[in-house]
This record gives structure tokens, sequence and C-alpha cells, in this order.
């Protein structure tokens, strides 16, 4: 009875493997080499592939240790001019009072000291265009019908819909309702709206409203560089479209190596232990 079962199990073994060397060919011709049609899609546009970190690329301006992409949160002045009329953004009143009332990481308002940053009070997503301001990484991820944005910060990943249209009325969220369209042989155009009012624009706590809308422009300048253009028109915070600096992101390696998930338990920790035993109690 033995000899029968383990005769039985060689002779399914057998069977398992011819079916196996049929369908290989059918299973390469999908899945190995890329046909002619992905081929030309390649020809046709610009090839994101590749590991990226957002601040890369920066030089760090004389006396200070973080790239010049820190400090240039404006259009036209620096780190210490936002909220200014140095900083060359539009805001409405609303939001330059809602701005000044906020405790961020970073400008003027500078602290982590009892920040009202609702990432790092609640973990919330940092959303559009914020997520640039993380010093992580991200990766591309290129198909027919979308790109995806994966990023080792939260968490997150988006997904780009090409050759679509926007929603006639998309639900709020924190990454907003996104699509492209590729630009020559060099940019992906990415349109975003459908965003919550939850979430910050950048570390310095500008705010937005629901009619937010953002364009990302990407374009890769060279085998180990992007430049990343940023677009706001938010005619519900600001009086007019206005556009961050130009930024330089460097190719990397290593992507989610170390991924960044947030919690409210390690954030309160970290805030506990590192961070006030060095903040100097303002008078």
């Amino acid at each position: 009875m033995r000899d029968r079962f383990a005769a039985s199990i060689v002779v399914i073994a057998g069977i398992l493997l011819l079916a196996g060397l049929a369908v290989a060919p059918a299973l390469s011709a999908q899945v190995g080499a890329p046909s002619a049609t992905a081929k030309n899609q390649d020809a046709d546009h610009v090839d994101l592939s590749g590991v990226w970190g957002n601040l890369g690329g920066s030089v760090a301006p004389a006396g200070k240790s973080q790239p010049e992409s820190i400090y240039r949160m404006s259009p036209k002045g620096t780190m210490k001019d936002v909220g200014t009329p140095a900083d060359g953004v539009p805001y409405q009143p609303w939001a330059l009072t809602k701005m000044n009332s906020e405790r961020p990481p970073a400008g003027p308002h500078a602290t982590f000291d009892n920040t009202t940053d609702p990432n790092i009070q609640y973990c919330e997503l940092y959303g559009v265009p914020r997520i640039y301001n993380s010093p992580s990484k991200f990766k591309f991820v290129q198909t027919p019908e979308a790109v995806y944005i994966l990023y080792e910060y939260g968490v997150v990943w988006r997904v780009i819909w090409l050759n679509r249209k926007h929603s006639a009325d998309p639900d709020p969220s924190y990454m907003g309702e996104s699509i492209g369209r590729y630009e020559g042989k060099d940019t992906l155009v990415i349109d975003s709206i459908g965003f919550n009012d939850k979430t910050w624009l950048d570390s310095t706590a500008r705010p937005h409203s629901e009619k937010l809308h953002v364009i990302e422009r990407i374009r890769r300048v060279s085998q180990d560089k992007l430049e990343l253009a940023l677009t706001i028109d938010d005619p519900g915070a600001y009086t007019a479209t206005w556009s961050y600096p130009t930024r330089t992101v460097a190719s990397a390696t290593d992507f989610a190596k170390e991924v960044w998930p947030c919690s409210v338990r390690e954030n309160n920790e970290f805030n506990e232990s590192a961070i006030k035993p060095t903040v100097t109690p303002t008078k």
C-alpha cells in the first residue's frame, strides 16, 4: 500500500512538471521581456524608475547643516520670512491668522514643545504637498493605466490615474484625487483636487481649504536627479496662485530599508525623552 501511494505521488509530480513546462513559455511572454507595446510606451515618456530622496541634491547654505530646500519654503523669501510681505505668498487674512496661531516644527514660530502639528499630535497623514517635506525616500511604479508613488514616510502610497478626467465631486481625502499626464519625454504632470482641510501645505503650518488644487511637475533632468515644481491654487485660502521654489531631488538607494510608520505613542515618548529636555523655555 505504501509503495502504491509513493508511486502515485511520483506520477502526479510528473504530470505537474510537464504542465509547468507547457505553461512556462506563456508566462514568460507575459512577465518576461517587455512587449513591443511596452517598449514603445517607454520610448514615449519619461522613465522615473529608481529610488529618490526628498532632500537630496541640495547644498547646505553657509553656516547651516540642513539643505537649502529646508529653508526655501516661500516663492521669494527664506524660512524666516514665512508670513511676512517678503514671503511672496498671497494669503487671505484668515489663512495668515490661522498660520500664525499654530506651533509648527519649522518657520518663524518653530517649536517641538507643545506643537500643534496634526501629524505629531495625531499621526494624521502629511497630505500633498507636505509629504515632500519629509526627509524620507519615495519610488515610482509606472503602468499603462496609472503611476503609483510609494512613500517611506507614513507609510503611504498614491495612485495617479493616466488618461482620465477628475470625478465631478470627489470625496475629500488626505491625499486627494490625482490624475496625470506625460509631457514630452522628461516630465510627469500631476493634477490633484479633492483634499480635506485637515493637513498643512508644509511644515510652517500654511493652511488650505477643500478648494485646494495642486499641480506637481516632476522632470527627470539626468540619470540621478529630478526637478520637482509645486504650484498651489486655492481660492479658499489664497488670493492668487503661487508656487514653491523648484526643488532638486537626488537618486538614493535602499528604498524601504527603514520605513517611517507614525505612532502617537512613539511621538509622545520621543517628545518627552528627547525633545523637551533640549527645548529652552520661553520667557
